[in-house]
């Protein structure tokens, strides 16, 4: 891959519109874009979407989530390694990280485990406060996953932000709380 571009947060912070602003924006220029996430469809990350969509507490399976996170980047990663274009990624391990410290892992451990992946050329973490992350996703409908609570969500935001600090990664906190355009405009500009 030419460029490997990273999209992070708190669910509700708009991923998924900017994903799609940025992929429309480098096909304009004349970019090949592929857009994928994590965790993915393939074995591992399924079976971590199906913890995640039915335990209800947010303390639970930390452990055994971690490791299918580390083996479905691990399969994500040999995927996407020899795509002629630009790589986008809703999540990567800066989920993992933030998700399980938030759970009780010490960070070293988390880092220490996710250091040897592939570091993209630049990461964005969406950043608003979690009162306003859950009000935007009750908007959505649906079941309610078990990280959706204020209390975890604020210790998640601060350790979504405290990344910047914990590693050496090109990463750029954009506010998330003002409008879809002025979030894209911030992007651009970094782009």
């Amino acid at each position: 891959m030419k460029k490997f571009i990273v999209f992070d947060g708190l669910d509700g912070s708009g991923k998924g519109v900017m994903i799609k602003k940025l992929k429309e924006l480098l096909e304009k220029q004349g970019n090949k874009v592929l857009v994928t996430r994590e965790p993915t469809d393939g074995q591992y990350g399924k079976q971590a979407r199906d913890i995640l969509k039915n335990d209800t507490d947010p303390k639970s399976n930390s452990e055994k989530c971690l490791q299918l996170f580390i083996k479905d980047r691990e399969e994500h990663l040999k995927e996407i390694e020899n795509f002629d274009g630009i790589v986008i990624c809703d999540r990567y391990y800066y989920s993992t990280i933030a998700f399980q410290h938030t759970q009780g892992i010490p960070i070293e451990d988390l880092i220490a485990m996710n250091i040897q992946f592939k570091t993209p050329k630049i990461t964005f973490i969406l950043d608003l406060p979690a009162k306003i992350a859950l009000e935007r996703i009750s908007k959505r409908g649906g079941p309610k996953e078990k990280f959706e609570q204020l209390e975890f969500m604020n210790k998640l935001r601060d350790n979504f932000l405290r990344l910047k600090d914990e590693l050496d990664d090109n990463i750029i906190i954009i506010d998330a709380s003002k409008t879809k355009e002025e979030v894209f405009d911030q992007i651009k500009k970094e782009i």
